[in-house]
């Protein structure tokens, strides 16, 4: 007998029941879009996710990699970078600056031989990485505001007699600001590395690798901040700059567009495409 399923039960309404499951022959689906309508603000703020910075670092790495049996031959290493830690805060010396503590590893697949025929051995292996920097960011992250938590001002009271304090009677205040954090998105990486095979026996086999590794990982760091969504006040400002600028500026800033990276996306494109010749 099934369990009382009653829809006025505490669980709330459960799923309806079903005795078997027919099967689906075919599905035929349609769309059409439609410009996306809104209300006007008052106040025309929303919180939304800022970058702050598009950050590129190169982590320097050097290990030592033991394999299980000796290997005559590398057939194939995959690589495969992924982070275990992103913080950042801001920095109390320079408030353009953030300070960046980043943890990862990077995962090595590897498959080898251990005679001139055979079996390919399958081996895994995990190369941890950790470092700190401090990057410029160009959008400021918000003020942090602190916290006073410790009993520093106490709320005392006069006791009956008005003698002195009451000490059955006391308290004090407190607050806590909840900051929100910068956050790391992580868009692209690269392994360049140099194997160096060690500990060989009589028959010419190595059972260890010495890695010497450049890993390169590019990523954002963002913050929820409350923005302001009206833009014209940005578009005046941003007019009556350009229009206060020398020309003889404006040489200089098409010399940037030109030879260096207009963002992180064409930066990441032209590494890539330097390594593909």
């Amino acid at each position: 007998m099934k369990r009382n399923t009653d829809c006025n039960s505490h669980h709330g309404c459960p799923p309806q029941l079903s005795c078997d499951k027919a099967k689906t022959i075919r599905v035929d689906c349609d769309s059409d879009s439609f410009h996306p309508y809104g209300n006007k603000l008052k106040f025309p703020v929303a919180d939304i996710n800022v970058a702050l910075a598009e950050v590129e670092l190169q982590v320097e790495v050097e290990s030592d990699i033991k394999l299980p049996t000796a290997a005559r031959e590398i057939k194939h290493m995959r690589r495969n970078v992924s982070l275990t830690q992103c913080k950042a805060i801001r920095s109390a010396m320079d408030y353009k600056k953030v300070k960046l503590y980043i943890s990862g590893v990077v995962h090595k697949n590897i498959q080898y031989v251990e005679q001139c025929s055979g079996l390919l051995k399958d081996y895994s292996v995990d190369v941890p990485f950790t470092c700190s920097e401090a990057v410029h960011v160009f959008n400021y992250p918000d003020y942090e505001h602190l916290s006073q938590k410790n009993t520093v001002f106490e709320r005392r009271f006069i006791d009956k007699k008005g003698h002195g304090a009451d000490q059955c009677t006391s308290g004090a205040f407190t607050y806590e600001y909840y900051n929100e954090p910068i956050e790391c998105k992580l868009l692209a990486s690269f392994v360049n590395d140099l194997d160096l095979y060690k500990d060989f026996d009589n028959w010419g086999r190595f059972s260890r690798i010495t890695e010497k590794m450049e890993v390169g990982l590019f990523f954002k760091l963002l913050q929820k901040q409350q923005v302001d969504l009206d833009h014209s006040h940005g578009y005046k400002d941003k007019e009556e700059s350009s229009s206060s600028s020398s020309s003889s500026s404006s040489w200089e800033s098409d010399y940037k567009m030109e030879h260096e990276p207009k963002n992180m996306k064409h930066r990441m494109d032209a590494l890539m495409k330097r390594h593909e010749g």
